[in-house]
């Protein structure tokens, strides 16, 4: 005979709950419900968690409610005897009768008497969700059929509701997952900065994933490496640079070479996770995902996130969450890298123009260098953003590639300049501008070659620009050169101090330079000053010996 459920069960099982805290106040009342139809001491509903690893108590009632209430416990046992015994619910009566949460498993866990007990599976559409329990009948022996019946029966119908509940919940996940990659990938492309790009990455993986600790590493090919490029968390210090050998054994290393995602819920017992990394970096790796970053059939590197948050396990969820981050953040590092590698190579071009120049006028070696030093010291000085400082270097190292077309005759003279020579120094800027104006890469840094000789009183040239008129770059570029040029020796006299430098300079503002990026100057300190110059000319030796040996 089927049993009898009532019609406020049923009622209150059939409404739509958005999330399982909604549900929960409900699974309580019928709890209830069932342990007054069945004349029960205690029940108790367990659920597995979604990647079936563990089971909780969510709700108990009775006497001994609270020693079982909140407990988690591993499912693997559970599993397995459900599976041993698909779709029979379970009496036990027997102390001796092995089964998962059996008698002797409650004496055990919780210290609990059980005399007598039903057990049923929480099934739903052939999914194994968790179990009913019902423990020690009152005012008599055993459980009767028809309390068996009973608790099967509502079970079914828990069953469906939990269900219904946790598919709402992952189906409000997945819109709220897929509203979020979509901001990731419009947040990665906005930067084709690298060392914005990376940071960036980050933040927007914490917000989904929400790990202890995540890395990136990009494959070096030329070092047969990976190389830990960014690294955020506890112990990210000591993880920033390393480099794994992409032939050694390693979780990031497979992952790049199989191009597999890894997912490791235990690495403490996990084999493939390097205790060494934990040893250096101080750090306890409780779990972890490592998903490659692939693009075109090719590995260019891979992310990391360690331990979630409030002791909780990566699921298969996060980890195609991780994916989908990674196929947008695979695209994004790879078009940063090649502009990075695009401005590298127009930086070295630029360098080598400038090294020529530097090769044609002996006297002012190493002019260009600390120029550019000097200038982008102002310039994060007066608080410029990180594009306009590198614009601003550029344009500074070659800002006098205008004198490749003055004669030697003119450029070398040891003595004074008559007026058709001064002339055609003075045309060096145009000269500059003229030769570079067609490559629109340099549009910002032409600025600094063409005005880096007007003055801000206007009596400077080609175009006796005044004020602000004159472009931020050439106003600050302005004193470097003055600054260089007065404390570096010539064939004619010796370099000034650094004071005397000062003070004419200080003399000059207003007139020939600009108020506000005179105040910078003397803001910063003389020492820092001397250092710049150090390393530029420690610089220009370590070349020169480098050409010596190759002649």
């Amino acid at each position: 005979m089927a049993a009898f459920i009532p019609s406020s069960i049923l009622l209150e099982l059939g409404q739509e709950f958005s999330s399982m805290p909604e549900l929960d106040p409900i699974l309580l009342s019928i709890l209830t419900q069932i342990q007054n139809t069945v004349a029960s001491e205690d029940s108790a509903i367990w659920l597995l968690n979604e990647a079936e690893v563990d089971i909780t108590c969510v709700h108990a009632i009775g006497p001994q409610s609270a020693k079982m209430a909140g407990s988690v416990m591993r499912a693997r046992k559970f599993v397995a005897a459900y599976r041993t015994a698909t779709g029979r619910l379970t009496q036990i009566e027997d102390p001796l009768q092995s089964k998962w949460m059996d008698p002797k498993a409650y004496r055990a866990s919780f210290n609990i008497d059980v005399r007598n007990m039903i057990g049923v599976p929480l099934v739903a559409r052939g999914k194994l969700l968790g179990e009913i329990n019902v423990l020690n009948k009152v005012g008599a022996p055993v459980f009767t059929h028809s309390d068996y019946d009973f608790v099967h029966e509502t079970a079914r119908h828990i069953a469906l509701a939990v269900q219904n509940t946790q598919l709402y919940e992952r189906n409000n996940r997945t819109t709220g997952r897929q509203k979020l990659l979509n901001q990731i990938s419009r947040h990665l492309h906005q930067t084709l900065d690298i060392d914005e790009l990376i940071p960036r990455i980050f933040i927007e993986v914490n917000k989904a994933i929400n790990a202890e600790a995540q890395s990136i590493w990009l494959v070096d090919d030329e070092a047969g490496v990976i190389r830990c490029r960014f690294a955020r968390g506890a112990g990210s210090e000591s993880l920033m640079g390393l480099a794994v050998p992409l032939n050694a054994p390693s979780i990031v290393g497979t992952s790049v070479s199989k191009q597999e995602s890894i997912i490791i819920k235990d690495a403490k017992n996990d084999p493939r996770h390097a205790r060494s990394v934990d040893e250096k970096t101080g750090f306890v790796t409780r779990s972890l995902m490592t998903v490659p970053l692939v693009l075109e059939d090719k590995s260019i590197g891979a992310i990391q996130a360690v331990n979630k948050r409030d002791g909780q396990l990566f699921t298969r969820d996060d980890l195609d969450l991780f994916r989908s981050i990674a196929d947008s953040a695979a695209l994004a590092v790879n078009n940063a890298q090649l502009v990075a590698d695009l401005q590298t190579s127009y930086d070295l071009t630029l360098d080598a123009l400038s090294a020529a120049l530097d090769l044609r006028d002996r006297e002012t070696e190493g002019h260009s260098r600390r120029v550019v030093e000097y200038t982008a010291c102002l310039a994060q000085q007066i608080g410029l953003d990180k594009e306009s400082i590198k614009s601003i270097r550029r344009g500074a190292l070659i800002h006098d590639i205008g004198k490749i077309g003055v004669p030697d005759a003119v450029l070398h003279k040891p003595g004074s300049l008559d007026e058709a020579e001064r002339n055609i120094i003075n045309l060096h800027p145009l000269a500059g501008y003229n030769m570079l104006a067609g490559i629109p890469y340099l549009r910002e840094e032409i600025q600094i070659v063409i005005c880096h000789q007007e003055k801000w009183d206007g009596t400077g040239y080609p175009n006796g620009l005044r004020g602000e008129e004159i472009p931020i770059g050439a106003r600050l570029f302005a004193i470097a050169d003055t600054f260089d040029a007065l404390t570096s020796d010539r064939p004619y006299r010796q370099g000034c101090s650094y004071e005397t430098a000062r003070d004419i300079i200080v003399e000059e503002s207003g007139r020939q330079f600009d108020p506000r990026a005179v105040e910078a100057f003397l803001a910063i300190p003389s020492y820092e000053w001397m250092q710049i110059r150090a390393k530029v000319m420690e610089e220009i030796a370590h070349r020169r010996s480098l050409q010596k040996r190759v002649f």
